[in-house]
């Protein structure tokens, strides 16, 4: 899948370049990690075009070091232990870290509150991945054993819930922290995914009532408007807006063309053979077509492959009985382009008057969104 990795890189970058404020402060950062053997320690101040080095020792058989330095705002910096890294944030003149060789990133820094808050959230947040990437291995291995519907389903729901408490999560953190750089390295989680765009833009409307004015915080609102004008330029239709037409080939050769099912509810489905999570995501479409197939609704799906006899065997394999499209060229594709699609599985619900009217709807939500639509309900996607 696609992402924003670059731009993720670049703003982590700028959490501490900014410029010094008026009164500069010298830290000392004492240090103590159990187990540790002698090696070099290395403090660097992560910047936005650069990587600033601060001072660097060598810490002695007890795994002690003492580092020092000048700072005017709070910014993030990477401790360097050896092989291992750890991400801290300097903001207090006295601090005081403790931690373990087996687990350094597991770290105690007294004098620093904004480094225990980055602690706390890299822990969980490590925590969440490894077992969201597990449960994408499973889901993907039970996808290549033909496991039944039933137990793909389960493990999906398992990670789309965990999926989404992390999520509000990082937003709790993001918006509760009293530490500007946690605040801004938190949200950056969120970053790859464009459905959290209009967050972002809260967000970052609010930092200015919540910190005093610096050059970090500036220059963070700064890259959240470039963020935001780059997706309007890429992000293809919006909700509300029709829906762009396209014309491609089915598996069996036949032109298909999106304004021939107008009059009725469509979801545009883009997925492809390769992408395990759309593998793990696709017995909930195949639950919302089966229940809603007789009631005026229908899918497209749109395929990313590049090999065709692989696209048709996971049509086959998962079921898939809808109308299928591609051309065949991958991330190239011109109908990716065309509707903005940067990352997959993604989606876009047209109504029967060829309107988008939802996005990206995951696990159930799909279900949801056709219940409300065909009873009448109004349908408010958030």
């Amino acid at each position: 899948m696609k992402n924003n990795y670059h731009y993720i890189i670049g703003l982590l970058a700028l959490l501490s370049f900014a410029s010094c404020s008026s009164e500069d402060h010298f830290f000392n950062l004492q240090g103590s990690v159990k187990g540790m053997p002698p090696q070099s320690v290395v403090l660097e101040e992560l910047g936005f075009n650069e990587t600033k080095l601060i001072d660097s020792t060598t810490s002695d058989k007890e795994g002690r070091f003492h580092l020092k330095g000048i700072y005017g705002e709070p910014g993030l910096y990477r401790l360097k232990l050896g092989s291992q890294e750890i991400l801290v944030v300097i903001d207090g003149e006295k601090i005081n870290l403790k931690s373990d060789w087996q687990h350094p990133a597991d770290y105690t820094a007294e004098g620093s509150p904004g480094s225990n808050s980055l602690a706390a959230f890299m822990k969980r947040y490590i925590n969440a991945n490894e077992e969201m990437l597990a449960l994408e291995m499973v889901a993907d291995s039970l996808n290549a054993a033909s496991a039944p519907d039933s137990m793909i389903t389960m493990v999906q729901a398992d990670l789309d819930s965990r999926s989404k408490a992390f999520r509000a999560y990082v937003k709790q953190v993001s918006d509760t922290t009293k530490s500007l750089p946690v605040a801004i390295y938190a949200v950056s989680k969120l970053l790859s995914d464009n459905s959290e765009l209009d967050y972002m833009k809260t967000f970052a409307g609010n930092l200015s009532k919540r910190f005093a004015d610096n050059q970090l915080l500036t220059e963070f609102k700064d890259k959240v408007k470039e963020r935001l004008a780059s997706q309007e330029k890429t992000s293809g239709p919006r909700i509300g807006s029709v829906a762009p037409d396209f014309t491609l080939v089915s598996l069996d050769g036949k032109q298909i063309a999106l304004s021939a099912f107008r009059g009725k509810y469509v979801l545009i489905d883009f997925w492809a053979s390769w992408c395990p999570p759309c593998r793990a995501e696709n017995p909930n479409v195949v639950a919302a077509y089966e229940k809603f197939k007789s009631k005026n609704f229908t899918i497209l799906g749109v395929s990313l492959d590049k090999d065709k006899d692989k696209w048709q065997e996971a049509v086959t394999k998962d079921k898939l009985g809808w109308n299928h499209v591609s051309d065949l060229q991958g991330w190239e594709s011109t109908v990716a382009a065309l509707y903005g699609v940067q990352s997959i599985p993604a989606n876009f619900l047209v109504d029967p008057a060829g309107k988008i009217i939802a996005t990206d709807l995951r696990g159930d939500d799909l279900e949801k969104v056709l219940t409300a639509k065909l009873n009448g309900e109004t349908l408010v996607q958030k």
